[in-house]
């Protein structure tokens, strides 16, 4: 992995330690359906101050697109995007470390996945290193802080999971055919229409600029997707941008243990641990 491509990886893992405590105060004190549309807004300003720059592709096969499965896998995306965001913040109501670590398990299923159907090309040992990840996440389910979730909790948790999966796949396989910023224009405005139809009002659309809360973490996830997505074209592979987001996760759990109470440091630090280790032969060995 060069400097660049490293780089890359840490200003992504970075921003994914910001979204959940940003998000946090967001799920205590808003409906989770209000997270989802401002996250949907915030994204929807990103792409109407960058489309001079980015649309030309988009406008010239939008005929072409319509008719493409692609297009409509990027809209699926979009919808189950606005479901996958409303489950996180419940989750991230009672356990921000859970809400991140659904993760690790979804990044196993993605890169099983994209490697057995869709040819990513990752060596044995790095699907080992991916595959470990994912046993790691079921232990948290078991004897983590996830284990403190209700019966409906868990359910949504395995729904987030199968929904990450499904996302890393989609991008695996979307970015490549209409490129990066159309994916992310379909699947914004499918999320973007999904909370219209929800019933968002007038006034949550001005809270969402006007609260402080609100537009922080919205300006946050903008910038972290935006970056996200633009590293899946040719700087990182799909599964390597996922790995990036989830060592986000041990950083967030340790921080959730002093500040939330989230299990114990003890605790925090042998899943994070683990989870480092896994990650130090996909960075440093090709």
């Amino acid at each position: 992995m060069t400097s660049f491509q490293l780089l890359v990886g840490a200003l992504i893992c970075f921003f994914m330690v910001l979204r959940p405590f940003f998000y946090k105060p967001c799920a205590q004190y808003f409906p989770a359906e209000l997270s989802v549309a401002f996250t949907a807004t915030w994204l929807m300003l990103g792409l109407a101050i960058t489309f001079p720059f980015f649309s030309e592709p988009l406008i010239e096969n939008i005929p072409n697109m319509i008719f493409a499965p692609y297009f409509w896998i990027s809209v699926a995306k979009g919808v189950l995007l606005w479901w996958m965001i409303k489950l996180q913040q419940i989750i991230n109501k009672d356990s921000t470390s859970t809400s991140v670590f659904f993760g690790f398990i979804a990044l196993a299923l993605s890169s099983l996945c994209n490697n057995l159907f869709f040819h990513e090309g990752l060596k044995l040992f790095q699907i080992l290193c991916i595959c470990g990840f994912g046993v790691l996440g079921l232990f948290f389910v078991i004897i983590g802080d996830a284990k403190r979730l209700s019966a409906k909790g868990k359910i949504a948790f395995v729904i987030i999971v199968i929904f990450g999966a499904f996302f890393s796949v989609s991008d695996h396989l979307v970015i490549p055919q209409i490129g990066w910023y159309a994916h992310l224009f379909i699947s914004s405005l499918a999320m973007f229409i999904a909370c219209l139809l929800h019933g968002i009002g007038k006034d949550d659309f001005i809270n969402m600029f006007k609260n402080k809360t609100m537009a922080s973490a919205g300006l946050i996830y903008v910038v972290s997707e935006f970056l996200i997505i633009f590293a899946s074209i040719n700087i990182l592979p799909v599964s390597f941008v996922a790995m990036f987001m989830r060592m986000a996760a041990p950083i967030v759990m340790i921080i959730s243990a002093h500040k939330y109470k989230e299990q114990t440091v003890r605790n925090q630090l042998i899943f994070g641990g683990i989870a480092f280790l896994l990650a130090l032969p996909l960075i440093f060995f090709k």
